[in-house]
């Protein structure tokens, strides 16, 4: 990135966060973490901080839908469907919103108005630093009240807000100034399993209630219960070693109606399953490392893991039915960035089975000159929502400055699945 849209509008920034469908358009989320010359006032192009953009339809441009001044981070952003108000009655229709959580000082949400195409903004809590790093939605199983949960992201200040749709309201949400939970590190996920809301909350101390994956009890007067502390390393900076990304439910492999959860550690760099209940269960389902040692055909691999920064994405076939997720990584080649294996991105696909294979992105036709680290990391998977895309298509967006001077280093791809008959021949 860093050009004008068709419009004449700068889109830019140094890492591309969410891809998100919503009412049959496809937008992005991108921000400017580490970009250094918009910082020291050298950039080439007006500062125009963290952006929404918006792609209409199969053929059109990306476009600038949103422009956040001086702001930093924008972390969240989801396409929230609601189909009950604050009292628990039934919206009909139900109302999606398109809901985003830029980092600034005042903190607050930003829900998109599609007639009109303006953002508006509902305060969750003032001087709430970090904004927002996730969000859910979740039916209150006691009081039947429909919440919009956001988890907030600045590093070992974490904490859990509730929202309410209210039509009434500025940005038709309302949040609730108190947290329900609060003391624990970076809230990075959550995920509904079961009718039963969870939340992975980064681990700041020894302390029990610091942090590890939490379980919400419904109710008049709700309470978070600790469900399991993952393996972690307190650090005095930095929190990559106390948190877990990209809860997300899933079926039970060994069968029926159950879910259980998958949720993914850079250490030590594995994809953990979850099974809440009855009795918990945790099993390492992929050591990640190990995984791309072998198909890069070396010992061992060195440096970050990251992956699943937002969730798994299911993804069904369109040949063979059959249902798979896929999640993006950070994971160093051997080599170095100065091959086209070290320059490019790497996501990885479950089976049902739990089986797992991989792909990557890169186009050599159109490979990212700046930087010389190369795409580096998946950050946000997601399927076309254009019709004529026919759900062959997939949208790949990433990269991740790692507190390293970066400068319009954020990029998107798309790649067009392989009919079945190629796939077998392996083209």
């Amino acid at each position: 990135m860093g050009a004008q849209d068709d419009r004449g509008q700068w889109i830019a920034g140094t890492e591309t966060m969410r891809l998100v469908q919503h009412q049959g358009k496809l937008f992005a989320s991108v921000e400017v973490w580490t970009d250094r010359p918009y910082f020291q006032g050298k950039g080439e192009q007006p500062w125009t901080g963290s952006e929404i953009l918006v792609k209409e339809s199969a053929s059109a441009p990306w476009r600038l839908d949103r422009a956040f001044p001086r702001v930093i981070r924008l972390a969240a952003m989801t396409s929230a469907t609601f189909i009950k108000d604050a009292s628990g009655g039934r919206l009909d229709p139900p109302v999606t919103l398109l809901i985003a959580s830029p980092s600034s000082p005042n903190s607050a949400t930003w829900t998109r108005d599609d007639a009109s195409g303006k953002w508006n903004a509902s305060m969750i809590q003032e001087g709430l630093r970090g904004g927002l790093r996730s969000f859910c939605t979740h039916v209150d199983a006691v009081t039947q009240v429909q919440y919009l949960f956001g988890g907030a992201g600045a590093a070992r200040t974490g904490s859990i807000f509730r929202a309410v749709y209210d039509p009434a309201a500025p940005g038709r949400i309302r949040w609730n100034e108190a947290p329900e939970l609060s003391g624990t590190g970076r809230v990075m996920c959550m995920a509904e399993a079961n009718g039963v809301l969870y939340a992975a909350c980064g681990i700041i101390s020894e302390t029990a209630s610091s942090g590890g994956l939490f379980r919400r009890v419904d109710g008049e007067k709700p309470t978070w219960e600790l469900l399991w502390r993952w393996p972690h390393k307190i650090q005095e900076q930095g929190d990559e070693m106390e948190i877990m990304r990209g809860l997300t439910a899933i079926p039970d492999p060994k069968g029926g109606a159950h879910q259980v959860l998958l949720g993914t550690c850079n250490y030590p760099g594995v994809v953990y399953r979850i099974d809440p209940s009855p009795k918990l269960e945790v099993t390492t389902e992929l050591d990640i490392h190990a995984y791309f040692a072998k198909a890069f055909g070396v010992p061992a691999l060195r440096g970050p893991c990251l992956s699943a920064y937002n969730n798994f994405l299911p993804v069904t076939d369109p040949d063979t039915g059959e249902k798979v997720h896929l999640f993006g990584v950070w994971i160093n080649p051997p080599g170095g960035h100065g091959t086209d294996l070290g320059r490019s991105a790497w996501y990885l696909i479950r089976h049902s089975d739990g089986s797992y294979g991989h792909g990557r992105v890169f186009d050599p036709d159109h490979p990212r000159p700046n930087p010389p680290r190369g795409l580096l990391s998946t950050r946000t998977i997601e399927v076309s929502p254009f019709p004529e895309d026919k759900g062959r298509t997939l949208y790949f967006g990433g990269y991740d400055p790692a507190n390293i001077d970066s400068h319009n280093t954020a990029w998107i791809y798309k790649a067009a699945l392989r009919p079945v008959e190629s796939k077998k021949e392996g083209r």
